[in-house]
């Protein structure tokens, strides 16, 4: 009994008996309203162990044989299929090929192995910048929502369906985003209000689609999807960056333009509106004040971090469960923040202020997560024995103590009691900072979706034997001589077509010679399709990729 599995990354047209190990991270159903409605097609993602994907996709006859048995995040053992060139559009992997399940194509579900990974293969902001025209792969992204925009309904095959611009910041950049159709109720202006910063949002299988002076991010109907606050390990990943976790996001509020929008509290600011530590203490209202302080301790304190979820709420640690302190659900994922008190001294007076995660993160330079690192360095104790560590601060606490920065301090009348006594710190800035030139507010860059939505390309899959080699026969083959050919080609009033044998001609000849002075071969891919050379670099004609197993063919004049 053969138990050998293959890769997916080793799948190629060369034979239909491949074995896979498989999780279906990804699963819909294609529905094009400009096409019949009978044209049904199951698209899937597979990802293997190695985190390697490939389409595959069950046409509508089969659907039912299948549907039932697949379910997203299991894990199945699937053998047999049709391999085919992975063209289109809008193609959800990069793997050259993709899957045709067949009649004897066998689907079994297995427990003993476990491939925890989303599937989520995040793009950069950057990778995304340098794009200069459309992309036929869409791609994966997270960031923090700065700024919607709700749009009239977009007209589109007879009905109208929602639309909403979106903002997104990522590592110290925004892009736009278009969202049409059900995608848009996840977006609702109050929905979205409830959170005490703004929120995370996930862009599964977006398209990148290039604008002017730069591109933008769409979804594509019934394909894409977004998530917002996911409680999953890429969340925190993300939120622990010290390219994110070094600013700090408003609660989404309406603007006069009725927007919504979140100040993202960045690297600048008015020197001008610097203030004396004592003019903290007199009654000004609630606002942000900025005030020049030397750093005269950092309080040694147990509880200098604390757990959040995705969300931006305190967690609680209980029995090894994560908990919502707000209302006791359980977390499955949790970060740590910062939460330390800094005795500031400046002109005489020394205040004490109370530093939140952004804060810390940028008067230390790490982030909560590398703090903890650190101290895994600095204290040579069990590492199980994590009650002993977690009340132990760092010594890079020690190592701010003199510096003079720059305080933004926000005063609020209803301040959370925990703060009483202190003022609450939301930034910190070097001593020399960049003259701000914007608002922080974001709300002009929101273009409308000049965009009409996008649809999957149905792409008309044949079975398994229309993409083997054919031959064309005739018990009866009707052949002309070379002069009858040549004679119709030079007519002015006669275009030569044979419809019945698809543009084939049959004709009788003695062979002369073979020229010997022509290239006769050329390179193919395992499709036929043409394979060109670029500097070596073999790429093929069909489907744009570069060719590692170009197949030679004989080609004589």
């Amino acid at each position: 009994m053969n138990n050998r599995v293959d890769l997916v990354e080793k799948i190629t047209p060369w034979r239909e008996s491949w074995k896979v190990h498989v999780k279906v991270v990804k699963l819909w159903y294609h529905k094009n309203p400009a096409l019949d409605p009978s044209q049904n097609l199951l698209h899937m993602v597979l990802m293997d162990e190695k985190l390697h994907k490939i389409q595959a996709t069950i046409r509508d006859k089969l659907i039912p044989n299948f549907a039932v048995s697949l379910t997203e995040g299991e894990v199945y053992l699937m053998t047999h299929f049709t391999v085919v060139p992975n063209t289109g559009l809008n193609r959800a992997v990069k793997h050259r090929f993709r899957l045709l399940f067949q009649y004897k194509t066998s689907v079994v579900s297995v427990v003993s192995i476990r491939i925890p990974h989303s599937g989520l293969c995040f793009t950069s902001i950057d990778e995304i910048d340098q794009r200069t025209k459309d992309d036929d792969f869409l791609i994966d992204f997270v960031g923090i929502i700065t700024g919607v925009r709700k749009e009239r309904d977009v007209a589109s095959y007879g009905k109208m369906i929602k639309a909403v611009v979106l903002e997104v910041f990522s590592d110290g950049k925004k892009v736009q985003c278009n969202v049409f159709g059900n995608a848009c109720d996840l977006l609702e202006y109050d929905n979205l209000q409830k959170y005490p910063r703004s929120l995370l949002i996930v862009l599964e299988s977006f398209k990148i689609k290039a604008i002017e002076g730069g591109v933008m991010l769409q979804n594509v109907m019934n394909v894409s999807r977004l998530f917002i606050n996911p409680d999953i390990p890429e969340s925190v990943e993300f939120l622990s960056r010290f390219s994110v976790a070094s600013y700090g996001f408003s609660r989404l509020v309406t603007n006069e333009l009725g927007y919504l929008v979140s100040k993202v509290d960045g690297d600048f600011f008015n020197p001008k509106e610097i203030s004396n530590i004592q003019d903290l203490c007199a009654d000004n209202g609630d606002g942000h004040y900025f005030v020049i302080g030397t750093i005269k301790e950092v309080m040694d304190e147990p509880d200098w971090w604390y757990y959040s979820c995705v969300c931006g709420h305190v967690v609680v640690e209980h029995e090894d469960l994560y908990l919502f302190d707000a209302c006791g659900s359980c977390i499955e994922h949790v970060m740590v923040k910062y939460g330390i008190r800094v005795k500031i001294h400046h002109g005489g007076c020394a205040v004490l202020f109370v530093l939140l995660d952004n804060a810390a993160t940028k008067l230390f330079g790490k982030t909560c997560s590398e703090a903890f690192l650190r101290i895994e360095e600095e204290f040579p104790v069990d590492p199980n024995v994590f009650a002993v560590r977690q009340s132990y601060s760092p010594h890079m606490f020690d190592d701010i103590v003199g510096e003079e920065k720059i305080f933004k301090v926000e005063i609020n009348s209803a301040v959370d009691r925990d703060y009483s006594g202190c003022f609450k710190i939301v930034n910190v800035f070097s001593h020399n900072p960049e003259l701000a030139t914007t608002n922080d507010y974001i709300n002009a860059r929101l273009h409308g979706p000049i965009f009409p939505p996008i649809y999957d390309t149905y792409l008309k899959y044949a079975t398994g034997e229309d993409y083997k080699t054919q031959v064309v026969y005739d018990n009866c083959i009707q052949y002309e001589t070379i002069e009858d050919i040549i004679t119709d080609l030079i007519s002015p009033n006669h275009c030569y077509s044979d419809a019945e044998n698809s543009g084939f001609v049959f004709i009788l000849g003695i062979i002369s010679s073979v020229l010997k002075n022509h290239k006769w071969w050329f390179s193919t891919c395992l499709y036929g399709s043409l394979v060109s050379a670029n500097k070596n670099i073999l790429s093929c004609d069909l489907c744009q990729f570069q060719c590692i197993d170009a197949v030679p063919m004989c080609f004589v004049l």
